[in-house]
């Protein structure tokens, strides 16, 4: 359904939205020890999902993917609470604001207000999980932090990430028949929605054009099917070569963000589970 909206001669956000929002259409099957509580992080809304016995000096910050442009913390409550369950570690899901109605920086204000006003309830150790979009605001939010000299994640977890806007060639044009989520005929306008007059190479919108140093230990989901294989494959190449612990996971012929489907798919299952593992082992919690 998205692809369908994206591939469309002329795209319509409203549609893009309402095809993002069809994940709600399906059952949640939401794990049972874990509980939704609704909160706002510096004025924002969001989710916590929390299981049972979580240390609350540990979460999980999740930045949802959508193009910058659509979705809501309710499409992707199932992966959130998964992830929670899977982890043992509390997830806050945030509901940063979409371009093109407020465009950058107004998702990366959102995400570093969120990283302070956890870190100020008492949460000591902290990762940052973020899909499609989401993983590049998730190493945007890194990169800030970096940049304004405040503590870093722990660990991040970037599934299908959007890392360079600005790119136009390799799996960009030779999965694009592959992908079964993602169209890139309207990129261009898409990120010119979030970006407005920033250049699309700027590296707190392309973060792996940026200076990796010192970046926390990163896991990389991708499937070789994914226009956007190439923006995982170059980040963990960049992530290396600034001596980032790094995990690079490459699953074969998989649509776009497959996770999100958790737990409908056996695949998405298995992806969440291994991102869980990582982040349990990483912030010192149960696996």
């Amino acid at each position: 359904m998205v692809r369908r909206v994206m591939a469309a001669p002329t795209l319509d956000l409203a549609r893009l939205r309402r095809a993002m929002r069809a994940r709600r259409s399906l059952p949640a099957f939401l794990p049972r020890s874990v509980v939704v509580e609704h909160t706002t992080l510096g004025g924002v809304a969001a989710e916590w999902c929390r299981p049972c016995g979580a240390d609350p000096i540990r979460a999980i910050l999740y930045l949802h993917g959508g193009g910058y442009v659509a979705g809501r913390i309710e499409d992707f409550r199932p992966f959130a609470t998964w992830l929670a369950h899977q982890s043992g570690i509390a997830v806050c899901s945030l509901a940063y604001r979409l371009a093109p109605e407020h465009p950058f920086p107004a998702a990366l204000d959102d995400a570093l207000a969120a990283v302070r006003t956890i870190r100020a309830q008492g949460v000591a150790h902290l990762a940052l999980v973020g899909d499609s979009a989401g993983g590049g605001l998730a190493l945007a939010t890194t990169l800030a932090l970096r940049e304004a000299g405040d503590a870093l994640p722990a660990a991040l977890a970037v599934l299908s990430p959007l890392t360079d806007m600005a790119a136009t060639d390799g799996t960009r044009r030779t999965n694009a028949m592959r992908d079964d989520v993602l169209s890139l005929r309207h990129a261009e306008t898409l990120a010119r929605w979030y970006a407005g007059a920033i250049p699309l190479d700027a590296p707190l919108l392309s973060p792996v054009r940026a200076d990796l140093t010192a970046f926390p230990a990163t896991l990389i989901h991708v499937s070789d099917a994914e226009v956007l294989f190439d923006d995982a494959l170059r980040l963990a190449e960049r992530l290396r070569a600034a001596a980032v612990p790094t995990t690079l996971e490459v699953f074969h012929g998989l649509p776009h963000d497959w996770h999100v489907s958790v737990p409908l798919t056996p695949e998405s299952r298995e992806g969440v589970r291994g991102v869980g593992r990582f982040l349990a082992e990483r912030l010192g919690a149960r696996a």
